[in-house]
């Protein structure tokens, strides 16, 4: 199977990159791009400042913490710039994922540098985005193409 085409949104950037080895094309939705032995949390040291590293790692320790479940709280839309017409929607659909996903790095065979064509989507209409930086480093690299949409990070599920 070779043509095969993943989008992966946020933390299913981790994902898509896994598994890149059997893929023709890679899309990165408002995605993380794990370099060998990343992690989630250790990308979000590149991506944001200090402040904002720790905000988020403090919530999803935190939440995970509650209860001794593991398990991290989703973040609301209102922090990804979702229209307040669509909150309910987008938070129904919002569920916890264990702590330990964004923690546990990813080990690629290296073979991902086989996927010719990468397309990385930005949404840049909203703060405290760790996405600007994929962006930014992939706006000239060989096989990449970015595109950027002026919307919050979730609002295209409401199309």
């Amino acid at each position: 199977m070779s043509d095969i085409v993943l989008v992966g949104h946020s933390y299913g950037g981790m994902v898509i990159t896994g598994v890149a080895d059997r893929i023709k094309a890679l899309v990165y939705l408002d995605a993380f791009v794990p370099g060998d032995g990343e992690s989630l949390m250790g990308l979000l040291h590149k991506t944001l400042e200090p402040p904002a590293v720790a905000q988020f790692i403090g919530d999803f320790r935190g939440g995970a913490l509650e209860k001794n479940g593991g398990m991290m709280h989703p973040i609301p839309a209102e922090m990804f710039n979702v229209s307040a017409a669509n909150h309910e929607w987008v938070n129904r659909r919002c569920v916890p994922q264990a702590l330990t996903t964004f923690e546990m790095p990813v080990l690629l065979s290296g073979k991902i540098e086989n996927v010719k064509r990468r397309l990385y989507i930005l949404a840049e209409g909203w703060d405290t985005s760790p996405f600007r930086y994929f962006a930014k480093k992939y706006t000239e690299a060989p096989g990449w193409d970015v595109v950027k949409l002026p919307s919050g990070m979730m609002s295209w599920w409401t199309c």
